[in-house]
């Protein structure tokens, strides 16, 4: 378990200053109440199935935490090219007309669509936007240089896979169920920093069994 706990455990201090710049962010890729004690901070690729996998867990934790946990979405596509960022510029192109986590929502429920800009032009009438305004912000491109600062800021972290989630100062990579992100959060609600994190690991040691499967579907994803 304690090769378990290394890969589970990020290094606190790094991820503690991502999860403050998350709360700083823009409203448009934050999902909850700005001001939630916990943030869960998310490099994802629209194209990537395990991210696609895990929303309806962090939607249920978004749920059963209402005003305590937010939720921030960093672009991390699985390419440098055009046709892997097209649908991460769609989104922020949706978010200039207040629609980015519809976006979201369409296209990770779409992704057979995500090829070609005519599937994403078929989202975007789907969400009732400005078709106009929509066709010109993917004319410009003018989404790209947020989503290559995304992808900077993955790779100071050293973000290898898809999604990685950051939660306070804990890591984690590839698709997770609710029950993992609530035993983080659970603790992270707690008072005091060094019991926190003492109690997490006491915690992950109690539940070794029960937490197994995810650990080894992390290690899937390398």
């Amino acid at each position: 378990m304690k090769a378990g706990l290394s890969r589970w455990l990020g290094a606190l201090l790094l991820a503690g200053l991502c999860q403050a710049g998350a709360r700083a962010e823009a409203i448009p890729n934050l999902r909850g109440a700005q001001d939630a004690p916990v943030t869960i901070l998310v490099f994802s690729a629209f194209a990537c199935q395990y991210c696609a996998e895990t929303r309806a867990a962090l939607e249920q934790v978004l749920a059963q935490y209402p005003g305590k946990v937010n939720l921030v979405y960093k672009h991390f596509p699985l390419g440098a090219d055009a046709g892997a960022y097209l649908p991460h510029e769609a989104a922020l192109a949706a978010g200039e007309q207040g629609k980015f986590w519809e976006m979201h929502d369409a296209l990770f429920a779409h992704q057979g669509q995500l090829a070609d800009r005519t599937g994403i032009e078929a989202l975007a009438r789907s969400l009732h936007l400005d078709p106009l305004r929509f066709d010109a912000a993917l004319d410009s491109r003018r989404g790209a240089a947020r989503i290559q600062a995304d992808v900077a800021e993955a790779n100071a972290l050293k973000v290898q896979a898809t999604p990685t989630f950051y939660i306070g100062g804990y890591k984690f990579e590839g698709a997770q169920p609710a029950s993992v992100f609530k035993t983080v959060i659970d603790y992270m609600l707690t008072a005091g920093p060094a019991g926190r994190a003492q109690s997490l690991q006491d915690k992950l040691r109690q539940t070794e069994q029960q937490l197994t499967p995810a650990i080894e579907k992390m290690r899937g994803t390398k």
